[in-house]
């Protein structure tokens, strides 16, 4: 059992309970228990100086690395935040954000809309510089000032704007 506040006199109820004790504001009405929910974040733009802390929550909800996070807020994407649940559980998850000042939207699931999770581009390799997810993988080549050391180590080439990273960075 988790506490929720409620939406209508803002006192701390029970997930589970069909209504408000202090003020009767109905919760399971609402929704249908069939149906399951996502929650989404506002892109960027909307949160401004609140991103890292969006980003934070984020990454705890779903156990995932604060770059990733990060990066898809930083690149304009709906950055889904879980996905899947009720809707007592989806307005447990709307209230981490709500509790800091985020409004996040709770939405139908819809497997049609095109949203991005971290989970889903978590082992999505791009180049640190353009972004490109094309690029070529190859030994480092021969140099003039350090000969062969080095020569059968990994690069990653950007194959749209020549950027040369090692892989892991």
């Amino acid at each position: 059992m988790a506490l929720i506040k409620c939406p209508e006199c803002g006192k701390e109820v029970s997930d589970k309970t069909p209504a408000c004790i202090h003020c009767g504001y109905p919760f399971q009405e609402q929704q249908p228990e069939n149906q399951y929910y996502r929650v989404t974040l506002p892109l960027l733009t909307e949160i401004k100086q609140k991103a890292a802390t969006a980003a934070r929550i984020t990454a705890d909800i779903q156990k995932a690395q604060l770059y990733e996070v990060t990066d898809l807020l930083l690149r304009g994407k709906q950055v889904v935040v879980q996905d899947g649940l009720s809707f007592a559980q989806a307005k447990i998850v709307e209230q981490k954000f709500l509790d800091v000042g985020i409004q996040p939207t709770i939405t139908l699931s819809n497997k049609d809309i095109e949203t991005i999770t971290c989970k889903e581009n978590a082992f999505i390799i791009s180049c640190p510089k353009c972004g490109s997810k094309e690029y070529h993988a190859g030994a480092r080549g021969f140099s003039l000032v350090t000969g062969f050391v080095g020569s059968g180590k990994t690069v990653l080439t950007c194959l749209k704007c020549g950027h040369r990273w090692k892989p892991g960075k």
